[in-house]
């Protein structure tokens, strides 16, 4: 089990003993005798695991039995604390049933970890299974596991032995994210869980609010929620979940209930999958909800009335719930469902009343046996469907605006009902019977089911956690004979760590460890091949002040200068915090250059869980080429240069950065720290220097190079593609969010392959003249693809091109510019389905002809419809009564069913509505604007209507 032989000795029976006689009279975080010395084990678990880990202590050579008997719950908490007040690090809990009666708060940067096997459908739970009691019959009392920040579970299974399958009774979550009273909510982690039969299963607290929430890899069967995230002011990762009535039935656990049986339908009448309330963009990937009422539930925030959720949700399968997907709340900036299967169901989307925003749901399929698409009347959203299939059930629209393109309407005739309060805008689907659109609206339309030749969705891999091993499980801790290292922040331990280093290249592999502390950095290191250099808190957090820290101070005014930290083939870099002293606040108007702080300097170099802060360059993946390079939970902040990728590198992989200057702007804060480097009170001056200088990922010349739930916040520029001789990048993005940039996205160069963008949001804030969502420069000659995505913030003009073509698929951007949409001083600009809110201009009026738009929410805003390149099936913002028709005005009170080409009679006076798909903040003169240009359309729209009989447009109700 271990690399390392254990120590037990008199340290352990001390606190066994002190453990005996405190007892649980000591509240958590009660200092007892001493601490006992941690054992730093490196730990080969029973179980297939992705990473390496080293633990401070295991908790059977403490007095831990894992019998299933024993209370273990005050043995828990001691080492839990103990290891808190060490600085952080990791409890190993073995393979067995621990009893827990009590309830266990896990410290700041610690983490509870144990021995887990992936859960099969009706196959035993193995590993470590920790058993709750506490909270029976109350669901408002203390959960199982309280996380404060930077602290992780993970690889258990949580069981209740006293819920009673044919009687349902309400438990506290078993995991809540926030601990009460406690400053800070930030970067918890729950991962490898199986939730046997918990009650509610993962929580972010309601009364402490945070960021940054990482649940991953959780399976089993909650029974009345699974997952539910609110309160979050930034990005929470929520990936590759499975919830079934099936992993309780087969769980081989006493009182497991045999499958199908009472307790799944309580499930079936009670549970959701996931509640998503205020969640600021956050990513939902690769989800599987089977046998619930809701699979996934977006709803108003509770803990901040009035929120509702944004964000992108990628690869859902909604499986025999009787509601697949239930939107109650729908943000402005837009949330997105790409790659949803619904099966089974008795409603597949449902939207609710007093809705607005829009939904954009992209290769989305659905099989219900009442309504595959319920929009309630009282709805405002505007429902995106592209690239989808209706197999079976109902499409009534009751309210808002229903666009569905590239689509196949399977489902019985009429395959779309549209109410008067709502209206639709059809193009290029295909029906299995004859099409049949019952269309009631008392608005202007179009449908036109003419074929359309339509760039179909890009495929992305699942994506799932990645093995990466040294070549060699031996561990070399740098603080123990001969190396020596100390960790006070004032010793040189640059030739005591390179000593460790050198050691396990040379014995073939291994990890050097640094226990916690800090580390002063006078010099550089070098990682061999084969070497993992690892710090005691390996998890997917920004820098808050725990764990290992190297205090980097080489290459001080070298910005050319070697790294501080190269790592050869097959080498990495796990669970540091990388801090720069030198750079203080006071010196924000020159600050210092250094070089960068990471360089791949070979194939299969790998950057996990790494944080940095006060770098002024962050990671060089181009210097040298790097094969394979793979970054997970790269976070902090940076100056200049975030992460730059090139030199030909192939199949790269970047996943979830994370990179805000809050880490630095306020990491005089506890919940972030207490740097002494970061400013003392106003810190603006962090915020305007990254807005002015920073250009955060930089991708050159790198072929197939998969970027996956990337984030940024505060830049120059966020993403800049470039060519390097010629040639750019090519790959896949899917979840790339920038936010808060000047200029958010800047292509100048693109590789051969392209690199398609799925879901992604962008944001532009500040409202200066140089202020876009996209730009493209003269040189750029290729394609910038977007399929999903969401813009928002207060841009001067949204896109500006010089060059190529920018080509937005079921894009939403309900702030469409201050002085205009799209500044083309050369390029194309196509729009396939897009929602572009009020502006005062679409295009700049001499640039027409590079504008082509199709079947897409947008106002002409000064476009001479004759001069565009393509203008077809496109609707207004603002919805238009649509003329009433001589041979309806005796129409009975009850409509009859219409066919295609059929308007619904309008109310005396053709009257329009408002349907902003933003959130409202454009400025006035926008709107007159506007409604100027709307009303103008209009016009045209009623003279095109008035002679539609005289045109061959049989299936069209109307067109702009």
């Amino acid at each position: 089990m271990s690399a390392r032989p254990r120590a037990f000795g008199q340290a352990a029976l001390a606190f066994v003993l002190a453990a005996v006689v405190l007892g649980a009279l000591a509240a958590p975080g009660t200092a007892f005798a001493e601490d006992p010395r941690p054992s730093w084990e490196l730990i080969e678990p029973k179980y297939p695991a992705a990473d390496t880990f080293v633990a401070a202590y295991d908790v059977t050579d403490y007095g831990a039995k894992g019998d299933g008997a024993a209370d273990e719950t005050s043995v828990f908490q001691r080492l839990l604390d103990s290891i808190g007040r060490l600085g952080g690090g990791t409890l190993f809990v073995p393979e067995g049933k621990y009893a827990i009666r009590g309830n266990l708060y896990v410290p700041k940067g610690v983490t509870l970890r144990g021995e887990w096997k992936k859960p099969v459908k009706g196959e035993p739970v193995r590993g470590t299974i920790l058993m709750a009691y506490a909270g029976r019959g109350d669901e408002e009392a203390p959960p199982l596991l309280t996380l404060e920040s930077s602290s992780a579970v993970r690889d258990v299974a949580i069981w209740y032995p006293e819920q009673t399958p044919d009687d349902i009774v309400p438990y506290p979550p078993a995991i809540v994210f926030g601990r009460p009273n406690v400053f800070g909510n930030e970067f918890n982690n729950a991962i490898n869980i199986t939730l046997v039969n918990a009650y509610s299963g993962i929580v972010f607290s309601r009364a402490n609010g945070g960021t940054g929430p990482v649940v991953s890899d959780v399976y089993g069967t909650p029974l009345s929620r699974g997952v539910e995230i609110d309160h979050i002011v930034d990005v929470g990762r929520i990936e590759r979940i499975d919830f079934s009535p099936a992993y309780w039935a087969g769980s081989g656990l006493d009182s497991a209930p045999a499958p199908g049986s009472a307790y799944a339908d309580w499930i079936r009448e009670h549970g959701t999958g996931i509640v998503m309330r205020r969640n600021d963009w956050s990513y939902t990937s690769f989800v599987t909800i089977e046998g619930y009422r809701i699979g996934f539930h977006a709803a108003p925030s509770v803990a901040s009335p009035g929120a509702v959720p944004n964000g992108h949700n990628y690869g859902l399968n909604l499986i025999g719930c009787r509601t697949g997907i239930f939107l109650e709340g729908v943000s402005g900036e837009g949330i997105m469902f790409t790659r949803v299967r619904i099966a089974g169901a008795e409603t597949g989307i449902a939207v609710g009343p007093d809705t607005a925003g829009a939904v954009q749901a992209y290769g989305v399929e659905i099989e219900a046996s009442g309504d595959a698409i319920a929009v309630d009347p009282a709805s405002k959203t505007r429902l995106l469907l592209r690239e989808s299939v209706v197999k079976s059930g109902r499409v009534a629209i009751g309210g808002g605006t229903f666009s569905a393109s590239d689509s196949d309407f399977d489902n019985a005739a009429p395959q779309i009902a549209v109410g008067e309060e709502a209206r639709s805008l059809l193009t290029g689907n295909r029906f299995k019977e004859e099409a049949d659109i019952d269309n009631r609206s008392k608005y202007i339309s179009v449908i036109d089911h003419e074929p359309l030749a339509a760039e179909k969705l890009p495929a992305f891999p699942e994506i799932a956690a990645e093995t990466r091993l040294p070549a060699r499980m031996a561990l070399y801790v740098v603080t123990d004979a001969p190396f020596g290292a100390v960790n006070d922040g004032r010793t040189d331990a640059t030739a005591a760590i390179q000593a460790a280093l050198d050691r396990a290249g040379a014995d073939g592999g291994g990890v050097v460890f640094l226990p916690p502390g800090k580390y002063k950095a006078l010099g550089r290191l070098v990682v061999p091949s084969g070497v993992e250099l690892k710090g005691a808190v390996d998890s997917r957090t920004v820098p808050t002040g725990k764990g290992s820290v190297l205090e980097t101070y080489a290459g001080r005014g070298e910005p050319d200068g070697e790294p501080f930290l190269k790592l050869m083939s097959g080498s990495g870099v796990r669970g540091i915090t990388f801090n720069y002293p030198e750079q203080t606040a006071d010196q924000l108007s020159d600050i210092a250059a250094y070089p960068y702080l990471i360089q791949a300097a070979g194939d299969d170099v790998y950057i996990v869980n790494v944080a940095m802060r006060a770098a002024y360059n962050g990671i060089d993946l181009f210097t040298h080429r790097t094969d394979r390079h793979y970054l997970d939970f790269v976070t902090g902040h940076v100056f200049r240069s975030g992460v730059k990728v090139g030199g030909g590198a192939r199949d790269g992989k970047i996943y979830n950065l994370q990179f805000n200057p809050i880490n630095y702007a306020a990491g005089r804060e506890s919940k972030f720290g207490g740097w002494p480097n970061s400013p003392e009170g106003d810190n603006k001056a962090v915020y305007d220097y990254g807005y002015e200088n920073l250009d955060f990922l930089t991708l050159g010349h790198a072929e197939g190079e998969l970027l996956y739930n990337n984030f940024h916040y505060g830049s120059a520029r966020g993403v800049v593609l470039i060519a390097e001789d010629g040639q750019g990048p090519s790959g896949a993005s899917l979840g790339l969010g920038v936010d808060g940039a000047q200029k958010a996205m800047a292509f100048e160069g693109i590789g051969r392959g392209g690199l398609p963008f799925i879901n992604s949001q962008i944001v532009s804030i500040g409202g200066g003249e140089g202020t876009r969502y996209l730009e493209t420069s003269a040189s750029f000659a290729g394609e910038a693809q977007f399929y999903g995505a969401d813009f928002w913030g207060s841009p001067a003009y949204a896109v500006e091109l010089a060059g190529g073509t920018l080509e937005l698929r079921l894009a939403h951007a309900g702030n469409a510019g201050q002085k205009g949409f799209a500044l083309l001083n050369g390029g194309a600009l196509r729009l396939d389905q897009a929602s572009i809110g009020s502006t005062r201009a679409l295009v700049n009026a001499d640039r027409a002809p590079s504008l082509f738009a199709r079947a897409s929410i947008t106002d002409m805003g000064g476009v001479n419809l004759r001069q565009a390149g393509e203008w077809k099936h496109n609707l207004g913002n603002i919805l238009i009564g649509a003329p009433s028709k001589p041979q309806e005005a005796s129409a009975p009170a009850s409509p009859s069913r219409r066919t295609a080409s059929e308007a619904a009679p309008a109310a005396s006076g053709a009257p329009a509505a408002r349907e902003d798909g933003g959130d409202g903040s454009n400025a006035g003169a926008a709107r007159i604007v506007a409604i100027v240009v709307a009303t103008a359309g209009a016009i045209g729209v009623i003279l095109y209507l008035a002679g539609a009989k005289k045109r061959k447009a049989v299936s069209r109700s109307g067109s702009d």
